[in-house]
């Protein structure tokens, strides 16, 4: 078990490092195909196709076979929050024996946000008045400060957004995935197939075991029967860590952990993104 989860661990920062210094963009690049369209439709012109449509196009239908493993694998802000958290997490224990968790009342609350962020986002473009609100992207200070660029010039409402978001990534594991990210949004409302996303199998669970709904990033309640949900990350802690075996893919002989697997999900993403930049 220890060795399994070790090779799983090891994959996916490995995973992620690669994702985060080669396509650290891909999320911005995919979401402003979403922006691209509402714009065309409140300019009343015709819809391209383009290097940002393809992005979004090819993301949606990613996620849609193999789920949400972009977010848990290849975005580079959901990476930054894993290392921001594992990081205070560390710290944490060794001060307060600890972590940190918010209110399971509170987590659900803020999860209806980042439809609210997702939707101002779309009549802003809609309306128009996008251009004159983006100065507070926390993206592009993100994007920014991984150039090195570190002047605070004309983007301080950016850099302040980014601050606060980096603070809740110290405290609440995937914070940003979780709350406000307007691309979490539009993948939560996916249809996701069901042999490639994890499920719990009936029966098969050790007695007043809530292991994997205690380690589960996206705070998801994994009952008896539990199917896939939009907003399970695909980090496979749930497989990984269960004592019986018993949360695996929907194909069953799977656990959605293996090596080979994440590897080839990887080098399709990867694939994808290389072609949508390259455009």
């Amino acid at each position: 078990m220890k060795s399994r989860h070790s090779v799983s661990s090891i994959v996916r920062v490995a995973v992620q490092i690669v994702f985060f210094a080669f396509f650290p963009a891909a999320f911005s690049v995919a979401f402003s195909g979403v922006r691209y369209v509402a714009v065309q439709i409140q300019r009343h012109e015709g819809i391209s196709w383009n290097p940002f449509l393809f992005a979004l196009v090819c993301l949606l239908a990613f996620t849609c076979v193999f789920g949400r493993f972009f977010c848990g694998y290849a975005c580079a802000f959901g990476s930054l929050g894993d290392w921001l958290f594992a990081g205070s997490a560390f710290v944490q224990r060794r001060l307060r024996k600890k972590v940190f968790r918010l209110p399971d009342k509170i987590i659900a609350a803020l999860l209806y946000v980042k439809y609210a962020v997702l939707a101002a986002i779309v009549v802003a473009c809609l309306t128009g008045v996008y251009d004159s609100v983006s100065g507070a992207d926390p993206w592009g200070a993100f994007a920014m400060f991984r150039a090195c660029n570190f002047s605070l010039a004309g983007r301080e409402p950016a850099t302040a957004a980014f601050v606060l978001i980096a603070v809740g990534m110290l405290f609440v594991e995937r914070f940003f995935c979780m709350f406000l990210c307007p691309m979490g949004a539009v993948f939560d409302l996916l249809p996701m197939l069901p042999a490639t996303t994890y499920n719990r199998l009936p029966g098969e669970c050790a007695n007043g075991c809530s292991l994997c709904t205690r380690i589960c990033p996206a705070s998801l309640s994994l009952g008896e029967g539990y199917g896939s949900h939009g907003e399970c990350f695909q980090c496979g802690k749930c497989s990984v860590k269960c004592p019986t075996g018993s949360m695996r893919l929907g194909l069953r002989k799977l656990q959605g952990t293996e090596a080979w697997l994440a590897a080839a999900k990887a080098a399709i993403l990867f694939a994808l993104c290389f072609k949508a930049i390259g455009m």
